[in-house]
Formats: C-alpha cells, structure tokens, sequence
C-alpha cells in the first residue's frame, strides 16, 4: 500500500511539473512581446512605463481586437497608435483633422529616429507629395497620417488597397457624430473607406465623447462590440471653481480678482466675438499683454498672437481673449489658468477647452463665470440652427438652380446664405442632413478658378492621364466646371486626376480654395416622401437641450464638479466621491 501511494505521489509530481514547465513555456513566449514593447518604449519615446489604460488598448490593438478609447487631454494617446504601428506588419493609417496637428506628431518621431512615417496633404509641394507617394509604395510606410477629405479620393484607396493595413486610426473620433460639436462632414467618408480598405483593426480615439456620442459613432461606422475603455478624466492638478454673477457686467470684478490672484500664462474663452474684443481691451487698460483671438481675424494675425502666446520671453503674451476658434492644436504645457466668460454649450467642450490648462502635472485654475442668462445665447444658437422641413427643401431647390455639370454644383457659403435668406450656421447643419438623407454629397476647399504650370519636358502619354494634360495645355487658367464641362468629364474626377497628375511631379496648379462642390444625388421631387419623424428634428434639439441642462447643472450644483463631469462621461462614481481640489470639495 505504501509503494502505492509513493508511486501516486511521484505521478502527482510529474503532472505538477509537467504543468509548470507549460506555464514556463508559455511565460517565455510572452516575454519577447513585452520585451519588445518595452524596448520601443524606452527607445522611441523614453518612457519606462506605460500610463493607466495605455497597455490595455495596445494589447488590443496587437491581438486585433477593435478598440474605443476615450482618453483625458494630455494622457498620451497617440502612443496607443504609434507603438504597435511600429510592431505590426504593413502599415497603420491614422485619420486626423489638423494638417499642423498631424505635422507636430510626425516631426516628433522623426526627432525621435522613426523614419518609417509619413504625412499626406493639400500644403505640400509636388516634389514632397510626390517623394512621400514613392515611399508608400516602396513599403518604406509603416505610419501615415491623412486628413478624412483625403479619403474621398477614389485614387487614393486604390492606392492603398496595394498595401497590407494592419490598423486604421480614428484621431478625434468625436467629429464623426452628427451630434458632436465639432461635427465635420468629411468624417462621414471614413465610413466608406473601411468598407473599401477593409483593415484588420480600427482603433477611434478621442478625450470628449459620453455615452450618447459613443453609441452614434459606432452606429455610424457600423463597429460592432469593440473594446470600450474610458479613462478617467481626473486631474489632479486642476483646480475647477464656478464664480456667479447676478449681472453681466459683474464678470469684470470677478475677472480683475482672477487677474491679480493667478500668475502665468492664461486662456480667456468667450462666446462671442465682440466680447473678446472687450474684455481684451479692459485687460490691455490695466497693462495685462492680452490680445483676442476669433475666426474673423486675418489668418496672418491669428497666426502672430498663437505664436506670440507660445512665446515665454517677456515680450510674450500672457492672455489670450479667445472664442472656440482657438482650439485644437493650441499644445502648451505651461498654461497655468483657463477662464470662461460664458458657459459652454456643452461640458465636453467646456472639458476639452479647460483641459489645456496644467499639461506640464503643475498646478492651474480652471474658472466657469456663471450668469444665468448665459444659457440663453446657447437656446438662441439651437434655434438659428436648427433645421425644419422648409428650410431643407428651399435649400435643395435652390442648390438645383446652380450650373449643372455632370450632377455637380459649385457654391460659396455666403452666396447661398444670401440667396436662401438661411442664416450660415443652419445651412451647415441642413446639408448635413441632406447628405445622410442621401441626397448629396459635398466636398470642401474647391477652388473656384484655377491656374496650372506644366512641365515642357513631359509628354502627355508619361502621365496617369494623357487626354487630360493635353487639355491642360489648351487651358492655363479656367474654373473647374468650365473646365470639366468642355472636356465632358465629371468635376470630382478632374480634381482627383489633376493631383495625381501634379503628385507625379508633371504639373502645378493652384487656386484660392473657397467654394463647396456638390453632388445631387436625388431630386427635390423626392423630398416629401421622407417624414419629419425620418429626419429626426425633435430630436436634434432635445439633444442640444439636455446637453445645456447637463451644463447648467455642473455649474449650479453643490456636487463635486469632477463627479459631475465624471458621471456625465459614463464613469463608474461613489456617491460620496470627492476630488479634493475643486471648490465644492474645499467649502
């Protein structure tokens, strides 16, 4: 009986070790994996560690699983992209909405040693266009940053349906959502180009998405149960306080208390124009550099006051008066204090603009002056945008009336304002329906004449296009519906082919790139077959509404105003959580 139970003893030992040598095993295949991310961490980006919820996404993103992440300004979330792109096979297309944001990331890397990335845009020269197209097909690309209209070039899947795409990246995903502030029609291009490039793994990224605007991207690019992380928006370093103001005019002594208490470089943001002019005209009155900045300044202006805020000499500026026209890109880690003089519509956009305050981890201010009547200049904003049945079909008969080529149109913003009598920010949100209706589509930044250089030392049958070039050498300047119409091809096409013909390096053309071109796809006949219900009208704006009243609360309620934020993004909250820096918690 005892050899028996020593034998079952030995046996039981065997099996024990058996299965840790498969542990082991298996541990040992795993190492090189973390090895190696590890290595490139340290070596790409001198990091040593991940922050919270980086591994987790690029685990995800390396076992092919598609991924959401909703990520704190400033958390690092284009390393959740950037470092697989480097380890998977083939190459990893990011999406971005800003050429000056894609550049920034690009020469980082290529600072860093990372040669295999590249950028694709309208602001490059034919020689760099052409070096970068070269590349690409080389294999050479292991990262390329595009903007979501260049997505809407026919030759340009093409192109990459030549190539393997491990990982398709959606930069500031938010823009997709019709309902999301920055909403941008070009995003709604994505759509098809997944469908056409079919990439192993879409990963969306963004800092400002709640639940509702979640669950409408998903539904809009047709992802199915991806893996979801919201990282907490907290932080730590952040100071949020709400100021009342029984009167408007109040908001100018609560701003001289700020002014005196805070130090260092700060944001004023307004809701309207004017105000950024007066209230910066009050700041200079007390020797404050301040200058404002809005989307009616000359762009060489614009340009001057970002650079001069960026500047920590003692010329610099220290406030920027600002409407939201100052946003994405502004990436300065020392601003130490972020005031709203109005409330914003929504608390994402109030945590995307406060969340440029304190990047560098030291402590800043980030104030909401509360005036109860704020509220009603977003009500006004909701009505003059709000799109209703008449507006949509005066909208689409009027589009019909413009010179028909091929089934597109070309138009300024302002001259259909005027011919409609539309106000612009209600034409914008009714073409965006009229697209997801189906009965157009748009394209933006056309330009309304156009002037080409070609190369004399190149024969028409060199290039992608021999019939077209020998057209371009009849016109040196002209319009493009002119144009396409006297050589009977579509003006989408013509556009597409003249810069492929200029990335050959075979021409230059240029124009002042200000019109939309459009393409019906139905007629306005077809209009009263779709409902109201089918439209979604009240819906658009009882969505708008519950967004101001979610805004109203954070600023009038005694709660933690981090828990309010926190809930409002879909966190899991205690009910007794407390941040400990904000001025509910420190009453």
């Amino acid at each position: 009986m005892g050899n028996l139970q020593d034998l079952l003893k030995e046996v039981d030992e065997i099996l024990n070790t058996s299965q840790n040598d498969k542990e082991d095993s298996k541990t040992d295949i795993e190492n090189p994996i973390d090895d190696e991310l590890l290595t490139n961490l340290n070596t790409y980006f001198s990091y040593s560690e991940f922050r919270k919820g980086q591994r987790e996404i690029i685990d995800a993103i390396l076992a092919g699983e598609n991924v959401f992440a909703v990520f704190p300004t400033g958390h690092g979330k284009s390393l959740c992209y950037q470092l697989p792109a480097l380890m998977l096979p083939g190459l990893t297309v990011v999406v971005s909405p800003l050429i000056s944001l894609m550049k920034d990331q690009v020469d980082t890397l290529r600072s860093r040693g990372i040669t295999s990335v590249s950028l694709l845009n309208s602001s490059q020269t034919w020689d760099e266009y052409r070096h970068e197209i070269t590349r690409l097909k080389q294999g050479k690309i292991k990262l390329l940053y595009v903007s979501p209209e260049k997505l809407r070039s026919r030759r340009f899947l093409d192109l990459l349906n030549t190539v393997l795409i491990s990982l398709f990246v959606i930069d500031e995903a938010h823009c997709i959502s019709q309902w999301g502030r920055d909403f941008r029609p070009a995003y709604l291009s994505i759509c098809d180009a997944i469908n056409t490039l079919y990439p192993k793994t879409i990963a969306l990224f963004t800092a400002t998405a709640p639940p509702e605007i979640r669950d409408d991207i998903l539904s809009v690019l047709d992802i199915s149960e991806p893996k979801v992380l919201v990282e907490g928006i907290e932080r730590s370093n952040l100071r949020l306080g709400v100021l009342e103001s029984k009167k408007k005019e109040g908001k100018y002594a609560l701003l001289e208390d700020c002014i005196d208490t805070f130090s260092g470089k700060g944001i004023i943001y307004a809701g309207r124009r004017i105000e950024t002019e007066e209230i910066t005209e009050h700041l200079q009155d007390k020797n404050i550099r301040a200058d404002y900045y809005h989307a009616g300044r000359e762009p060489d202006e614009r340009s001057y006051i970002q650079d001069a805020f960026f500047d920590d000499s003692p010329d610099g500026l220290e406030v920027v008066v600002a409407t939201n026209a100052f946003g994405m890109g502004i990436d300065k880690a020392n601003i130490r204090f972020i005031i709203h003089w109005t409330m914003t519509g929504t608390l994402e956009e109030y945590c995307q603009e406060f969340g440029r305050a304190g990047r560098d981890g030291e402590d800043s201010d980030c104030l909401l002056f509360y005036y109860h009547d704020d509220r009603k200049l977003h009500e006004y904003f909701i009505r003059e945008s709000a799109p209703d049945k008449p507006a949509l079909l005066k909208l689409l008969q009027e589009l019909e009336q413009y010179k028909d080529v091929d089934g597109y149109r070309m138009m300024a913003m302002d001259e259909l304002e005027w011919k409609t009598g539309i106000k612009d920010a209600k034409i914008r949100v009714c073409l965006s329906y009229l697209e997801k209706l189906g009965f157009l589509k748009r394209w933006f930044n056309v330009p309304s004449r156009f002037s080409v250089r070609l190369r004399h030392d190149v024969n028409a049958d060199q290039t992608v296009n021999p019939e077209l070039f020998s057209q371009l050498q009849k016109h040196k300047a002209t319009d493009l519906l002119t144009f396409s119409q006297s050589i009977n091809l579509n003006p989408r096409f013509v556009m597409e082919q003249l810069t492929e013909i200029q990335s050959e390096g075979h021409l230059q053309y240029w124009g002042q790139e200000d019109l939309m071109l459009i393409q019906l796809l139905l007629d306005s006949d077809m209009f009263e077959s779709f409902s109201e219900e089918q439209m979604g009208f009240g819906d658009y704006v009882q969505r708008k509404k519950r967004r101001i009243d979610r805004m109203v609360y954070y600023a009038a309620s005694m709660e933690c105003r981090m828990k309010v934020i926190r809930e409002y993004f879909g966190e899991d909250v205690s009910d007794d959580y407390k941040c400990g820096t904000c001025d509910r918690c420190q009453e």
